[in-house]
């Protein structure tokens, strides 16, 4: 279910992916990386599944099509020369996805990063803070954004995201005003 503000940004949890944790041994990520095409640093991949960089030697493979047990048992054939864990975090994990104008003004206004288009394009991925709490985002549009939180944050961050919708709401209609 969608909030939309009236400013033009919308507000989904999306259901139903399977999200998958890798785990890379550091001595062996360019051979992970080229095996399984896996995002380089502070990216994104579209494959299926989605490969998002979050770490030196960490990824989040997610897939609308695929489920976390075969995500799983590819990391597994496709890297059996090499240390890793493969940990289906489908459950572990909340995603929600800011589409729209103000998507980028509305993630600025409690994350530390630079949301401008020229400083994070579409493909770009990182690991942050978001509201006070660990978050990955990653550009998918330039007016779209997926954000990946532990599921322990879901209603938190589903709360402070419309609370901040409606803030940006609230200062667009009354700039309009003397």
């Amino acid at each position: 279910m969608a909030e939309r503000g009236n400013n033009g940004v919308s507000i989904e949890r999306i259901e139903n992916l399977s999200i998958v944790s890798l785990k890379v041994s550091s001595k062996s990520i360019d051979s992970a990386r080229d095996k399984l095409q896996l995002a380089s640093p502070i990216s994104a991949i579209s494959n299926d599944p989605r490969s998002l960089w979050f770490g030196p030697d960490r990824w989040l493979l997610v897939s609308s099509s695929m489920s976390a047990e075969s995500i799983v048992k590819k990391c597994e054939e496709t890297l059996a020369d090499v240390l890793h864990n493969a940990v289906d975090n489908s459950a572990g994990l909340a995603v929600f996805r800011i589409v729209g104008p103000g998507a980028r003004d509305l993630l600025a206004a409690d994350c530390g990063l630079d949301f401008r288009p020229e400083k994070f394009p579409v493909g770009m991925c990182c690991r942050t803070r978001l509201a006070q709490i660990a978050a990955v985002i990653a550009a998918e549009g330039p007016e779209q954004f997926d954000i990946y939180v532990d599921c322990s944050y879901e209603a938190y961050l589903g709360e402070w995201l419309r609370d901040s919708l409606s803030i940006s709401a609230r200062a667009a209609d009354s700039s309009g005003s003397c």
